[in-house]
């Protein structure tokens, strides 16, 4: 798989006390505002996740999934991970998963472009 083709990142999925983390990486060739980027789906072995109260974790920010369309100033560089935060959504510690996650890309300089990208793998709750 092309680096431009994943969506999940390498530091993989997290159990953490209240939630679950999981690695994302931009599936484009450049850096992106986050604005341009949207977090179409996730499912954890074959159950959509509802990302309601789901936060984006970067470079020592976090904001609500649902305000990532304002975060203009914030750039996704194409070799760091974000991470999907979601409280409340348990995982047991070394349990496998199968997870599905579909980025959508909308570069600011191809209007009217969406691209549609999504990867399954899995993963084991670190």
């Amino acid at each position: 798989m092309l680096p431009v083709e994943r969506v999940i990142g390498e530091e993989g999925l997290s159990a953490t006390a209240d939630g679950l983390r999981l690695a994302m990486r931009l599936p484009w060739y450049r850096s992106l505002p986050f604005s341009t980027v949207e977090i179409a789906d996730l499912a954890i072995d074959g159950v959509p996740v509802d990302l309601g109260m789901a936060l984006v974790e970067y470079d020592g920010q976090s904001w609500p999934l649902a305000a990532m369309g304002e975060q203009t100033n914030a750039f996704w560089f194409v070799r760091d991970s974000a991470f999907l935060y979601l409280p409340g959504v348990i995982l047991t510690p070394g349990s496998e998963h199968t997870v599905a996650l579909t980025i959508n890309v909308n570069p600011p300089y191809i209007p009217g472009m969406k691209r549609a990208n999504p990867q399954t793998q899995l993963l084991r709750a670190a």
